[in-house]
């Protein structure tokens, strides 16, 4: 399984990085943190977690229903 940088995925997602250390801190992002105990050490993601995170995060197109929503208002 290949396993990528915080760096390589922000420039393969177009997140930033502090976006991503973010996302990994909050638990939402599979990681493993690589470094000895009290060191930052190294985050690495395998590519299939990074490929599912941003699958769930995918927003479909379609009809809202949010009726606050911009495009759902309707006019009188």
């Amino acid at each position: 399984m290949a396993k990528v940088t915080i760096k390589q995925a922000a420039e393969r997602t177009g997140l930033s990085t502090s976006l991503l250390y973010q996302i990994c801190a909050e638990r939402r992002l599979p990681h493993f943190r690589l470094g000895r105990e009290g060191k930052r050490g190294k985050i690495l993601i395998e590519e299939v977690d990074l490929e599912a995170f941003l699958a769930a995060a995918r927003v479909e197109a379609g009809a809202c229903d949010d009726p606050s929503a911009p495009n759902n208002r309707s006019v009188a």
